[in-house]
């Protein structure tokens, strides 16, 4: 969908930067998780693709990507080049990068997936693994979680934009149609023939996706614009410019005058390096930047990062996750389920505005007491015909 003024200028730079840096890298993340009957953990990561300095020997793109990728020596790792088939009459030759780990439980698991060495700008996840004893059968449950990757999340999307509303936000103009009949915006499916509207019809159509646009506008100014506030408040409390209770009664006039220099594209201009929103509150306030700066350094400066890093992913970087569970799947929010095994194929947009939870849950019967049950029935089976054919 056609991308706002707002959304284009605050996610202008990060946009460039990841052009310049990593439209070459192109990187496909696969990562196969199997449970075992015990709750131990095996986990596979294979990292495909990278830019021409590979055949050079130089890895560090792969390092780079969206997902931190594990290198000690306790992983079983293998790297090297593939010839795989592009489109029906080409090839291209192909690096991988493959890591493989088995896991005492999810604990082990989520302290190598975010640690230390994990770049700012990576994917967070976590995973939770739980196994329940119900006599004949043990059920086991597997969730990952994609955290949200816009960076400002003191405001849930849901406030603002219902599920199927995001969803339209999401698809393109080419995805989408209008139903006079419902007066509703809504998603082809792969059958579905072209519509011609009519002029009101095209009207309400362009209106309804421009409300949808301003919808997710006003979630991101609101996201950001709260966290901007928090951070600009401790400045204004620490350096003595103005007194907490005085603050508090700028906090819906600053509200203001930071929508207005958004919608007047004005808080964007000058010096790149300088720091926009500090700017606003210099003026707002009538207080040098430096003295602002100074009282709460640390959070200012971690604020600036995340508005002008806030684009977490590498473009043209895809992720697949399968998951193979013990026993018979009976239950998940997977895409494709094949005997034990599901599949998830992720975007960006799917964690984007929220956090993406990957859920599977399975149940293994347990023969070991079954057959012991079983056999204490047929001796008691035994027993009471025994004694049937003794009285008799």
């Amino acid at each position: 969908m056609r991308t706002n003024n707002t959304i284009r200028y605050l996610f202008s730079v990060m946009l460039l930067a990841a052009l310049a840096t990593g439209c070459k890298n192109y990187l496909k993340y696969t990562v196969t998780t199997r449970i075992w009957p015990n709750g131990s953990i095996e986990r596979v990561m294979l990292v495909e693709g990278g830019d021409s300095t590979l055949l050079e020997g130089d890895y560090s793109s792969v390092l780079k990507g969206s997902l931190p990728v594990p290198g000690d020596s306790t992983w079983k790792i293998s790297v090297g080049f593939e010839t795989k088939a592009i489109h029906d009459t080409t090839t291209d030759t192909i690096y991988y990068y493959k890591a493989v780990k088995t896991f005492r439980n999810d604990e082990a698991l989520n302290k190598e997936l975010n640690g230390d060495t994990m770049g700012k700008n990576q994917v967070i996840r976590h995973v939770e693994v739980e196994k329940r004893f119900r006599g004949y059968s043990t059920l086991y449950r597997y969730a990952e979680t994609y955290k949200q990757i816009f960076p400002f999340t003191g405001v849930p999307v849901s406030d603002y934009l219902t599920n199927e509303e995001l969803e339209l936000y999401h698809a393109g103009d080419n995805e989408l149609y209008y139903s006079p009949k419902t007066g509703k915006l809504l998603i082809k499916n792969d059958t579905l023939a072209g519509i011609i509207l009519s002029k009101a019809d095209s009207v309400r159509m362009k209106s309804i996706k421009d409300s949808i646009e301003k919808k997710y506008e006003n979630w991101m100014c609101e996201s950001i614009f709260k966290d901007y506030y928090n951070v600009l408040k401790t400045a204004l409390d620490k350096s003595g410019t103005l007194k907490p209770a005085e603050t508090d009664k700028s906090h819906d006039s600053l509200r203001k005058a930071f929508y207005y220099l958004i919608e007047a594209d004005s808080l964007w201009s000058g010096d790149s390096n300088d720091f926009p929103l500090l700017r606003l509150a210099s003026r707002f306030y009538e207080v040098d930047t430096g003295i602002l700066h100074k009282a709460n350094q640390t959070s200012i400066d971690d604020f600036h990062m995340k508005l002008y890093q806030g684009l977490l992913l590498e473009i043209g970087e895809s992720f697949t996750n399968h998951t193979i569970m013990p026993g018979i799947i009976t239950s998940t929010n997977a895409s494709e389920i094949k005997g034990n095994t599901v599949s998830w194929n992720i975007e960006s947009d799917d964690f984007f505005e929220r956090d993406f939870t990957m859920v599977v849950e399975s149940r293994k019967v347990n023969r070991g007491m079954a057959i012991v049950t079983g056999a204490f029935v047929l001796l008691l089976l035994v027993g009471l015909v025994a004694v049937f054919l003794k009285k008799k």
